[in-house]
């Protein structure tokens, strides 16, 4: 459960700093531009840990459950009522994805806007690679989680 209220709150934290790191790079040219997308490759890294752990513990309760029920235990325990859900499979994803569209868009704004126009302004090179890099990390980050179910199985 910490995980899963960890995975929240660090999400609406990074939220609220790119939010405020947009305003920041719009109004002044710093190096901000080049750092507020590394927040959002931190946050991208933390969800794949906190989706990680999550996953882990509920195949713990899975193997456990049925065991438990075996000696009598009767009371509908976590994983049974989970999978009775049948809400979940729609309503999660499409969530995960606005909170996730609401992190990465303004940072693909921030990195080929304001990250561009700070790398020309301190005539640096590799503006465009560092732009296409971090959207890269940050997709495969994302689109890892969709894998996690999976390999959480692995013994």
């Amino acid at each position: 459960m910490s995980n899963h209220v960890l995975m929240h709150w660090f999400s609406i934290v990074v939220f609220i700093v790119i939010l405020a790191g947009v305003w920041i790079v719009e109004t002044h040219k710093t190096i901000l531009s080049v750092f507020i997308p590394l927040l959002t490759c931190a946050w991208a890294a933390a969800m794949v840990r906190f989706d990680f752990f999550i996953h882990r513990q509920t195949a713990y309760l899975r193997a456990i459950e049925p065991r438990l029920q075996e000696k009598g235990f009767t009371v509908p325990l976590w994983e049974s009522w989970r999978q009775s859900v049948r809400a979940t499979p729609f309503i999660v994803p499409v969530a995960d994805l606005i909170v996730s569209l609401a992190i990465v868009l303004p940072t693909l704004y921030i990195l080929f806007r304001p990250t561009q126009q700070f790398f020309q302004l301190r005539q640096w090179k590799g503006g465009k690679a560092y732009a296409w890099s971090m959207s890269a990390l940050i997709i495969f980050l994302l689109c890892f989680l969709a894998v996690i179910p999976r390999l959480v199985e692995w013994r």
